[in-house]
């Protein structure tokens, strides 16, 4: 089956599940104001109150009791804008509109600018404040502490949608970026030379610098989307200044390759001294070059320096130990040797290690970018391994819990490699996917978090999956050209 035979099967199925499921979303907002909440009943639609045993790979610390994540929400919220805008349902654009309105307009005023999203932070709903993860682990945790680490790129329609609301939040935010940066409290240091994937939201101050930089590469690249946004909107020297701080830290830090390691400085008896980061390097890259979009005409020159240092790191991806042939897929090798220390896998993610899907997703993203047909070939090899490698578990063994993103990226893939190529087996292992994935995941209307589980958490990525079965249904019922592109932030 393909665009040219219409919806059956499993797709049509698909889209009517991810219709209702949405709908009953929205009407589990309704006492929140609109915002979604993170964990639920997926037959009640009530929020849980209580947080359920975390599955293999997940952490208590990244989790949202009583909480709203927009970071989680987003491919779920761009879901309802294009079911709106291509299939006419109207009701859900305003749902999302409702949603991002009452985020950009009550949520956002925090003391740094910085939100309460991403990995450790979240809305509190019952209490209307910043809400941290630690707070399910250490219910005395002293309120106010609460911590900012992005998860993953906010993409530009975002941007758009909250500035639209608020034009004031995006600015504070590319502002409260500044609390990534460290210094040592011990020593008088003015201008801190270091960042760090951890911040303060609730104060306007530097992270203390700690044993390891934890300077990942790809949370720059984050920082430097944001703040070429805000630029964008209106320009300031400060926000370009702290654009190019950010740009400018990895640079000198690079191999002869492009590589970058994981982190700049980790202990010698840590498991991250002296390890490269290929995804992390190719992550960076392609969030240059969709920066250097966004003030190519007000900083040319700045545009073009990111577009060079963005093609260097996605050359230092490529030069990885990946062995396409053999679908090993690296995620981390040493700097001495270039040994292999972590692969990716096709499924099962946990955290700190996403499956291959949203790699090869992102490589279709640089081919955009770059015409370079490595980056597509890449794609395309990884895809292969999707259409050959069934979803796991059987009548016996059961089903791993297998996070919703997971299948949810590779939905938007094997679409996406379609869009492109025009070549039907993509879209024909979609649709067979999604009528592996319908049973283990929409047990009831709202779909579970993970394969096998009974709440709805999103912290495991069920907005991706909703994604990936609105995308692939669209696109057969009405084509590939529909505005609708895959969702290229998890990276």
């Amino acid at each position: 089956m393909h665009a040219r035979t219409g919806i059956r099967g499993a797709v049509a199925e698909g889209l009517d599940r991810v219709v209702q499921a949405i709908g009953a979303i929205v009407e589990a907002s309704d006492p929140y104001d609109g915002l979604f909440p993170s964990l639920l009943n997926p037959r009640s639609g009530k929020m849980l109150t209580t947080l359920p045993p975390a599955i293999h790979g997940q952490r208590d610390g990244d989790r949202c009791l009583h909480g709203n994540n927009l970071i989680h929400d987003e491919p779920l919220l761009k879901a309802m804008y294009a079911l709106a805008e291509i299939d006419g349902r109207a009701s859900f654009g305003d749902a999302a509109g409702r949603y991002l309105e009452r985020y950009a307009r009550s949520c956002a005023d925090t003391p740094s600018g910085l939100f309460g999203w991403g990995e450790h932070a979240f809305w509190h709903l019952l209490e209307g404040r910043v809400g941290s993860s630690r707070e399910a682990l250490m219910p005395d945790a002293q309120l106010g502490n609460a911590t900012h680490d992005h998860l993953r790129q906010a993409p530009l329609w975002l941007w758009q949608k909250l500035d639209a609301h608020n034009p004031a939040c995006a600015q504070r935010f590319a502002d409260g970026l500044d609390n990534h940066w460290t210094e040592d409290e011990d020593q008088d240091q003015h201008e801190p030379t270091e960042y760090i994937r951890h911040a303060n939201i609730e104060q306007s101050r530097h992270h203390p610098r700690e044993a390891r930089s934890c300077d990942f590469p790809r949370h720059s690249g984050f920082y430097i989307f944001d703040l070429a946004f805000a630029h964008s909107r209106s320009p300031r020297p400060e926000t370009l200044s702290q654009l190019e701080a950010y740009l400018e830290y990895w640079w000198a830090k690079k191999d002869a390759n492009g590589l970058l390691l994981i982190e700049s400085r980790s202990p010698e008896e840590h498991s991250f001294h002296l390890v490269h980061a290929p995804t992390q390097t190719f992550s960076l890259g392609v969030s240059l070059l969709e920066s250097a979009e966004l003030i190519a005409e007000a900083e040319a020159d700045v545009a073009d320096r990111m577009r060079r240092y963005g093609r260097t790191y996605l050359d230092g991806f490529l030069s990885a130990p990946h062995d396409l042939e053999s679908r090993i897929y690296v995620s981390l090798c040493l700097q001495d040797g270039g040994d292999i220390r972590e692969q990716m896998d096709v499924w099962g993610s946990v955290y700190g290690r996403s499956s291959v899907a949203s790699t090869a997703l992102l490589c279709i993203r640089a081919w955009q970018l770059t015409s370079d047909d490595r980056f597509l070939d890449w794609a395309r090899t990884v895809g292969e391994a999707y259409l050959d490698t069934p979803f796991p578990g059987d009548e016996d063994a059961g089903v791993p819990a297998i996070p919703a993103a997971d299948p949810g990226i590779a939905l938007d893939l094997l679409v996406d490699l379609y869009t492109v190529t025009e070549d039907a087996r993509w879209i024909d292992g979609a649709s067979v996917l999604a009528e592996t994935l319908l049973p283990l995941y929409f047990g009831a209307v709202i779909p579970s978090g993970a394969a096998g589980i009974d709440w709805y958490e999103s912290q495991m990525g069920p907005a991706f999956l909703v994604h990936g079965l609105t995308r692939l249904a669209l696109t057969a019922r009405y084509g590939a050209d529909i505005p609708m592109p895959a969702n290229y932030t998890q990276r």
